[in-house]
């Protein structure tokens, strides 16, 4: 990577003094100053936010050499793509370019220093992705044409069942980053897109010899017919295409996660026939005639267990392309939405799904609806419908009907009803278990925000409540690295907080939250009243109701 010479010699100072650093208490604090420094202008705002939860996020879960090339990787970014960041930001504000400016800030290009040991960062020259090439002339295309259709329709119908509307601030069902998938729209154009030029292709074979060809045949005398005569053949090849799909992936990930000396190669000693001439002499003259057959035992290689076949790497590659798409249109999909799930989608009884996500979420709405019925209700569905489904339909309650008697101790009690053990509740609530482990690191994230808006006593202990009533609920135990996700988030307001100017103020309460969530059981209103008495100077006035008056 090229750098001028200026920011190289900037960033070999500031990551020499990373090698000094002893613990990460140490690392926050230089990084704060570091980003402090380097992103003070009016201009930076919104790229040193970028950075700094980037940072914050990067910390969670990493040893201390992973955290200082994190560091590393961080200081880097700013030095680099700061003065573009700078230059778009002048460009936006339409401000004439100010010529005292330094010249990497207004776009000129300084002479430069090549080190190939920095990574490239620049994904702006990148080629653009090519145009779909047009499909080629197919006999059956206006049939296909009509399924493709019906399969997309189906599956946005489906999908849409899964919104939420806009949910309050603060919140214990709070988002720091991003929503539960399916509750974006993103995932059903992205899965939509998938199907049609992925999936239905790969099938083509098997639909056009139960479906194709049954359509055209009666496309001239009844065009009306549609799809209503072959449509559980169409599903049934669908459905056989994705399970047979999510059996090879599953195979290939088994296969992966064997550890690393079952893949190495191995030896076994067999007995193979093999043909020697016999050899006779007679009165001292020797001579060959016929064969005769003798075992020899050798050794040979065996097939590794890790191998894959090509039909796993083919599902593999599959699971790689809906990933890739999702992620380029800003969606990270969980390892658990994969071809079983939507196969499961898709055998799903759309008009029962529709009919049970309707009553549940009308009885999580409703505050007379007592608890008791509400899981009862709800353990039926685990019954009815594959288990990803259920874990979708239980956090639409959760989101969807924030205040109602479905919250975070009956999302909590919902995932460890299946299983006490944690792998196996893993396998079972794939979705749940996620959620759960992401939502101390999401309040305390909530916490922070309420901070850096400097919100009102009254939504400060709002979001206080819920960090303590998830912290309360989940066993230190079984949630040990969710927590410390979190308590990581408290420590880094030095980072959070660089460039503010109550920076000192803010960052004496994370260490005092910190302090607060070392126990394992926390006093919420003792706790919320000690971290109150730091804030107020901070907060905002709760604003006065209407027609209130001050005697």
């Amino acid at each position: 990577m090229e750098l001028p010479v200026d920011q190289h010699l900037l960033y070999s100072d500031l990551t020499a003094k990373l090698d000094k650093l002893g613990n990460q208490d140490q690392l926050i604090a230089y990084m704060g100053q570091v980003l402090r420094t380097l992103l003070r202008r009016q201009g930076d705002s919104e790229f040193r936010v970028a950075i700094q939860d980037s940072f914050i996020s990067g910390l969670m879960g990493r040893d201390w050499d992973d955290q200082l090339a994190l560091a590393r990787e961080v200081i880097l970014i700013v030095i680099a793509k700061r003065p573009e960041i700078a230059l778009a930001w002048q460009r936006q504000q339409g401000g004439d370019d100010n010529p005292h400016r330094r010249a990497a800030d207004r776009g000129e290009a300084p002479k430069v220093v090549a080190d190939p040991d920095l990574p490239d960062l620049d994904l702006i020259g990148a080629p653009p992705p090519r145009p779909t090439p047009p499909k080629p002339p197919y006999s059956f295309s206006a049939a296909e044409d009509k399924v493709t259709e019906h399969v997309i329709e189906t599956l946005t119908r489906r999908l849409s069942l899964f919104r939420l509307p806009t949910s309050a601030f603060p919140s214990i069902a709070y988002v720091h980053e991003q929503e539960f998938f399916l509750f974006s729209p993103i995932f059903a154009r992205v899965a939509g897109e998938f199907m049609a030029q992925v999936i239905l292709p790969s099938c083509r074979d098997s639909l056009e010899r139960r479906v194709y060809k049954a359509m055209s045949k009666v496309a001239a005398t009844r065009p009306d017919m549609g799809l209503s005569e072959v449509k559980s053949d169409m599903w049934a090849v669908v459905v056989e295409r994705l399970g047979k799909l999510g059996g090879r992936l599953n195979g290939a990930r088994s296969k992966l996660a064997m550890p690393a000396d079952a893949g190495e190669p191995k030896f076994q000693e067999v007995e193979v026939p093999v043909d020697r001439p016999r050899v006779f002499r007679v009165l001292g003259v020797g001579f060959r005639m016929g064969t005769r057959t003798e075992l020899k035992r050798v050794k040979v290689k065996v097939k590794s267990a890790k191998e894959l076949d090509q039909y796993e790497i083919e599902a593999l590659n599959l699971m790689s392309q809906l990933r890739d798409r999702a992620a380029e249109a800003g969606l990270d999909l969980p390892q658990s939405c994969d071809f079983e799930f939507l196969a499961a989608l898709f055998m799903v009884d759309g008009r029962r799904l529709a009919q049970t996500v309707k009553e549940l979420l009308a009885l999580a709405e409703h505050k007379e609806t007592s608890r008791a019925y509400l899981m009862e209700r709800l353990g039926a569905v685990d019954e009815t419908f594959a288990n990803t489904l259920s874990d979708a339909i239980a956090l639409l309650l959760f989101h969807g009907a924030v205040g109602g008697p479905f919250g975070f101790a009956e999302l909590y009690e919902t995932a460890i009803g299946t299983a006490r053990d944690q792998a196996v509740r893993a396998m079972q609530r794939p979705f749940l278990t996620a959620e759960l482990a992401r939502r101390p690191r999401e309040l305390a994230f909530q916490v922070r925000e309420v901070m850096r808006k400097r919100l009102d006593e009254m939504r400060m202990t709002t979001a206080l409540a819920a960090l303590f009533n998830v912290w309360n609920t989940l066993p230190q135990a079984q949630f040990a690295q969710s927590r410390e996700a979190a308590l990581t988030v408290f420590r880094a307001f030095p980072i959070a907080f660089a460039g503010d100017a109550d920076e000192t103020a803010l960052s004496a309460i994370g260490q005092q939250l910190c302090a607060i969530l070392a126990a394992e059981k926390v006093d919420g209103e003792m706790a919320a009243a000690a971290i109150l008495r730091l804030y107020k100077p901070l907060a905002q006035a709760v604003p006065m109701a209407p027609g209130a008056f001050v005697v």
